[in-house]
């Protein structure tokens, strides 16, 4: 059995490889490139694209594929390193032949290569939720099914509103951290609130005493937080540390493994937007018999390696089947066919939302499908809602 998340990883990044040189595509198959990362920072977000994508692939081939030709995924590890997906879209569009291109889970990742993908005219599944990742007009050829910062925050923002008069801001430097900054401010701003200071760190940085310090001159009470679960970790620990025991609030970065991982109990009361699918409300209630069913399935296939963000799972999943019903009401595999059946998706449901896309609307998530969790204490792969989440 493989013991760690890294060992598992290792092992992943193995079998990719042997997926990236395995011959050239067959006529047959309907290839779907995964460009995602599987080391650096967002590594735990690959391994949910691969729990979520492989059975579901599997399933839909078992029932004779999309238009009778089996869906092949081939895979490739963008190391949450910009430039090394941009060197993959084009290897998977020009080599691989693929007809479809989903994933860049990272904000600062999809920035720079939905560009590429766009000029390729290649539809885009893409994952980052980076507000500027999706724009019908710059980005024609871009999807998005994951949220937006700009939902999340509205979210977040909404809920302390009614509770806290004074929010300081630390994000990261990143395309993520600025759309999340800037997303919180506009939501402040409806709301008729500012942040009393607002303090920046860099991915690499591990003491953000002075940040903290920051906010806690500036009389903060409350922290809305924009980042990668790692660096955030460490802020957890560098405000435990300074003695700074404000709520603090962020976005689905939070929920990333490394954060519980690393801040132990300095994060024990953080909470961020997560997908309403696989939450509750206590710990004593009950999840959806559909969710119930979805997290069995998981737990048979994946194990002890299955990772704690099983909606992610699902949302990778969602995507999925979105897509091939987009190519089976097109019927062609041609980009630009998928294009106009995906902006004519109204009311598809998936198991973390319902999405509906249109010519001006490439994203699909609806704000209901949001909600408020802790960050820490996930027990069986569920989280709980903190007291009146949405």
């Amino acid at each position: 059995m493989l013991t760690t998340r890294w060992q598992w990883a290792m092992a992943v990044l193995a079998a990719l490889g042997g997926m990236a040189t395995s011959g050239e595509t067959r006529a047959e198959e309907l290839v779907i490139g995964v460009i995602n990362p599987f080391t650096g920072p967002g590594a735990d977000l690959g391994i949910s694209s691969r729990q979520g994508l492989e059975p579901a692939v599997e399933e839909i081939n078992r029932a004779g594929g999309v238009l009778g030709r089996q869906i092949k995924l081939v895979w490739r590890d963008d190391e949450s390193n910009p430039q090394k997906a941009v060197a993959a879209a084009r290897e998977l569009a020009q080599r691989q032949k693929a007809v479809v291109i989903v994933g860049a889970n990272l904000t600062h990742v999809a920035m720079a290569v939905s560009p590429v993908i766009n000029q390729l005219k290649l539809p885009f599944m893409v994952m980052g939720t980076g507000n500027a990742v999706i724009d019908p007009k710059t980005f024609p050829y871009s999807f998005r099914t994951s949220v937006s910062n700009d939902i999340e925050a509205a979210v977040v923002v909404d809920y302390i509103s009614k509770r806290f008069k004074a929010p300081g801001m630390i994000v990261d430097a990143t395309a993520y951290g600025q759309s999340g900054e800037s997303s919180l401010r506009k939501h402040l701003t409806e709301h008729g609130m500012k942040p009393v200071a607002v303090e920046k760190f860099n991915l690499s940085d591990i003491d953000m005493t002075g940040q903290v310090n920051a906010l806690k001159n500036a009389g903060a009470d409350v922290m809305l937080v924009w980042g990668l679960g790692g660096p955030l970790a460490y802020l957890a620990r560098s405000a435990d540390r300074a003695g700074y025991h404000v709520p603090a609030f962020g976005g689905l970065g939070v929920h990333q493994v490394a954060f519980p991982n690393l801040a132990g109990a300095a994060g024990k009361d953080w909470s961020a937007t997560t997908y309403r699918a696989f939450s509750r409300a206590s710990r004593t209630d009950s999840i959806t018999p559909q969710e119930q069913a979805y997290l069995e399935a998981q737990k048979k296939r994946w194990g002890s390696e299955l990772g704690a963000s099983v909606e992610v799972n699902a949302l990778w999943e969602d995507t999925l089947r979105l897509l091939v019903d987009a190519i089976k009401r097109a019927d062609s595999t041609e980009p630009d066919a998928i294009k106009a059946a995906l902006e004519q998706t109204s009311g598809f449901k998936g198991m973390v939302s319902t999405y509906s896309f249109g010519p001006a609307k490439h994203d699909a998530m609806e704000r209901s499908a949001m909600t408020i969790a802790y960050a820490t204490g996930v027990e069986d792969h569920i989280k709980t809602r903190i007291a009146d989440a949405p």
